[in-house]
């Protein structure tokens, strides 16, 4: 491998905690449409109601924030109710709530502020909308590349050509990590590059019976470049 000089990283699961923010942004969306004369709606069903719009072939490439807007706007029609005030409420509620409560992981400020004083560069590959700028980490990458923005989503290898031709660096330059192992591991591995599966939650390996490097948290990645 010719020298390191890009590392790539995963955003949702890798860097920050998406699942849990997204889960109280959900509960609190339930509560103020109950507060609003909506029956029976539940954090959990909301996210199902968002899980099967996101699946509409016409929201396959759609901005995250389409597609949540969509799954209100589905969800408040599915109670007779078309309130464009309440659908642009909740939104904006949801969005506010998802921003607070999102936490990078213990590690993460550490390990990337010492790559970048190591004089590797860095990009963000996301098929998520949580911008950088928004937690705490603005002046981290060099790169932001976000499925919503280029139009091509993981696991499509044509996202992290796309990154590294942004860079300006050879496939065979560059690491990309992520908890993903279709979406990280294996379509990083197809676009030319090394990848390392950032296994947080020690779960097995379910892709395939390929041989996969994986690391339990980004300070055992710093050790192993």
């Amino acid at each position: 491998m010719d020298e390191l000089s890009l590392i790539s990283f995963d955003g949702d699961g890798t860097l920050w905690d998406f699942e849990s923010a997204m889960s109280q942004a959900l509960d609190d969306s339930a509560i103020f449409l109950t507060a609003a004369g909506l029956a029976d709606v539940s954090g959990a069903w909301l996210r199902d109601v968002r899980n099967e719009v996101a699946a509409r072939p016409e929201h396959w490439l759609s901005p995250m924030e389409d597609i949540r807007l969509a799954a209100f706007e589905e969800a408040l029609a599915r109670h007779g109710s078309a309130d464009a005030d309440l659908l642009g409420d909740v939104y904006a509620r949801y969005m506010q709530v998802r921003f607070a409560r999102i936490e990078v992981y213990p590690d993460v400020v550490d390990v990337l502020t010492g790559l970048r004083a190591h004089g590797y560069r860095l990009a963000l590959i996301t098929n998520g909308n949580t911008y950088p700028d928004r937690i705490g980490l603005g002046d981290v990458f060099d790169a932001v590349v976000m499925a919503g923005d280029c139009g091509v989503a993981k696991p499509d290898p044509k996202i992290y050509t796309l990154t590294l031709d942004r860079v300006g660096v050879s496939p065979r330059m560059a690491v990309h990590v992520g908890d993903g192992q279709a979406n990280d591991v294996r379509a990083a591995e197809a676009a030319g590059m090394r990848a390392v599966w950032l296994n947080r939650l020690g779960v097995r390996w379910r892709l395939d019976d390929q041989p996969v490097e994986s690391v339990a948290t980004l300070h055992e990645f710093s050790m192993i470049l």
